[in-house]
């Protein structure tokens, strides 16, 4: 730390210092998918050498010089492309429905699995080539389909068929083992196989379960289940969120609206099923045994939206949940903030919560993406209403932007779930949203993210992208720029700490008892530390790089200084260099020095009428000399010049 202080504080304080709180922070480029309707990037993975990004676009669309063919619904487009966002080859699966993938993961030889949902009435195509003709009308049909990482031509096709027809079935979430075997996750609102093994809907309405699926790299089932609701009641409904492998374990994430049947247990629900339960399962990858199951929610809304481990062997998780509402894991609330907050939480791999934070502005907040880097520092990357401030924690890492739109933000913060720096991109009116999907983080913080936006957004700076509709974007991201923390240290003059005072740094003002400033740029700041019964301390400190503790100590108001000052007192010489003498006519019990921001710079027992003291290591600058008699406190000013 570097903290330094002038007697020309009030010509300082004119000059202009530098900016606290991050802004809109610009892409150093961004690809646009441009369509006549609605499209969007929902993920995107890095196989070491290139992205792969998987969307969709509806009717005709044009991508990076690639025409995109007219049909009336939605269209799954995936796209490899080099470090600087340049195509490599794209693949796509066309119809007259939905056809669209909602996941995707990489084999060991970086092929790509991907996994959806199919609609279409019609000849479903993929790169131009027929891959399945449709025998049920307004049915959707589970989809698993791997491409080769080379090219992209399509490698299998496996369409999941539900028994009946008019009926509904997706498969959401994907995972891929270090053996290359693959795992499966959606819902479905009837029964179905998947090769010779059932899953049998067993709810006498309508509703939705959640099943899990096992695959050979061929994509033939090995084993297979779903998750059943207790009978009792109306239908439930549940959709998987998130699915993660590690060694022999699966992580599943469920969401669900009534008791939940895992395992040998029945996960708890709060509520009359217009809101979701989190569910975390914890089972074998050789069987279907569930090991280890937690259950989460409240009386409101609350959601779990990625599920992802750490290097060593944690679960981390990112989501949302509604403000004010007894949401908690584990009797751990949160802070709120707005209608809706963001969330992340760490987890052992037997799902015992480490720790929770919690991050939104004034309005709706929600975190989307999660990634972990090397050094297991966490990216949390999602949306909010940049009409307020974005807070993490209480402290304000993002400023107000006007006029307001639904930015994105990237939240930083390191594995014990401190935070490290925040990042937004807005858009330009009130009709604008960014939504940020997916992101992959390579090394100093260069982040490759994906997702949609409409109306105007300056993504690049200068130069505005607009659509009247969704359209996907591809950007890259450099986040490598270093922020830095202010955190203080109040005392009184005893050493005690001081609770509630209030500090103003910069042009910001914390709550009371809030002593530390985030997301600070390099520079010189003033600050005000004030706290009732005690006098205003003012000061100036600089950050270079590193983060920074101010200490500040603060003298009683009961201390009349007018009147003491009347205390004979001989200080010489003043200004001073190497040494500095003291005399008073009473006995002097206790001398301390501080500096303007409250520093003690010196302090010492005394019982003497007069001593020297070495400032030889004092700094240029004015000091304060607080004299303890009997009877009195005597407070001098002190001049260091070399």
């Amino acid at each position: 730390m570097k903290a330094s202080t002038t007697i020309l504080f009030l010509v300082i304080s004119c000059l202009i210092f530098p900016k606290a709180f991050s802004q809109h922070t610009h892409a150093d480029w961004s690809k646009h998918i441009n369509a006549n309707e609605q499209s969007a990037f929902n993920n995107i993975l890095f196989d070491g050498e290139s992205f792969i990004s998987n969307g969709y676009w509806y009717l005709a669309a044009e991508y990076e010089g690639i025409d995109l063919p007219y049909y009336t619904s939605s269209n799954a487009l995936i796209v490899k492309s080099d470090l600087n966002g340049n195509k490599i080859w794209h693949a796509t699966m066309v119809g007259e429905g939905y056809e669209t993938f909602f996941d995707m993961a990489l084999d060991s030889e970086n092929n790509i699995v991907a996994v959806g949902w199919s609609t279409s009435n019609d000849t479903i195509r993929i790169n131009g080539e027929v891959v399945y003709v449709p025998d049920m009308e307004w049915t959707s049909r589970g989809v698993v389909a791997k491409f080769s990482g080379i090219d992209g031509s399509l490698i299998w096709y496996k369409p999941i068929l539900p028994y009946e027809e008019y009926y509904n079935m997706s498969i959401t979430k994907v995972t891929i083992d270090d053996a290359d075997n693959i795992y499966i996750s959606g819902y479905s609102n009837t029964s179905f196989a998947i090769d010779s093994i059932e899953f049998l809907y067993n709810q006498n309405g309508w509703g939705a379960l959640t099943f899990i699926a096992k695959l050979d790299t061929q994509g033939a089932a090995i084993w297979g289940s779903n998750f059943n609701f207790i009978s009792t009641g109306d239908p439930g409904w549940s959709n998987p969120r998130s699915l993660i492998s590690k060694n022999d374990d699966l992580f599943l994430v469920i969401e669900y609206s009534k008791p939940l049947i895992v395992g040998d247990s029945i996960l708890p629900y709060q509520g009359e099923g217009f809101y979701d339960w989190i569910a975390i399962v914890k089972l074998s990858a050789e069987s279907t045994l569930v090991s280890e199951a937690i259950a989460y929610g409240s009386s409101m809304n609350q959601n779990l939206t990625r599920l992802r481990m750490d290097n060593d062997g944690n679960l981390v998780a990112v989501g949302f949940f509604e403000s004010e509402s007894d949401f908690n894991i584990h009797g751990n609330q949160p802070m709120s903030y707005g209608t809706e907050d963001a969330y992340a939480a760490k987890f052992t791999d037997n799902l015992e919560l480490i720790w929770l934070r919690s991050m939104g502005s004034d309005f709706a907040s929600r975190a989307f993406n999660l990634n972990i880097d090397a050094d297991n520092r966490i990216f949390i990357g999602g949306g909010f209403d940049s009409y307020t401030p974005f807070y993490f924690e209480g402290h304000k890492v993002i400023e107000a932007e006007s006029p307001n739109s639904l930015g994105m933000f990237q939240v930083i913060i390191d594995e014990n779930g401190e935070f490290e720096k925040a990042f937004a991109v807005h858009g330009e009116g009130i009709e604008s949203r960014v939504e940020y999907r997916d992101a992959v983080v390579l090394q100093n913080d260069q982040i490759f993210a994906v997702g949609a936006s409409v109306e105007g957004v300056e993504f690049i700076e200068g130069n505005i992208f607009s659509s009247i509709h969704d359209a996907g974007f591809f950007m890259k991201w450099d986040l490598s720029k270093a922020y830095y923390k202010a955190e203080f240290e109040v005392k009184d003059i005893d050493g005690n700490p001081l609770e509630n005072a209030t500090i103003t740094f910069g042009n910001n003002a914390n709550a009371p008892n809030n002593y530390s400033f985030y997301q600070l740029e390099a520079g010189v700041y003033i600050y005000s530390v004030s706290l009732a019964g005690f006098i205003t301390v003012q000061g100036i400190v600089e950050v270079t790089d590193q983060h920074v503790t101010v200490f500040v100590t603060m003298i009683s108001d009961a201390v009349s200084v007018p009147g003491i000052s009347d205390a004979s007192v001989s200080l010489f010489p003043n200004p001073a260099t190497s040494t500095v003498s003291l005399m008073m006519d009473s006995e002097i019990e206790e001398i301390t020095i501080t500096d303007l921001s409250g520093r003690i710079m010196h302090k010492q027992q005394v019982g003497a009428k007069s001593l020297q003291i070495d400032i030889s290591e004092f700094p240029d600058g004015l000091y304060l000399v607080h004299l303890t008699t009997q009877n009195e406190i005597t407070i001098r000013k002190m001049l260091v010049e070399k």
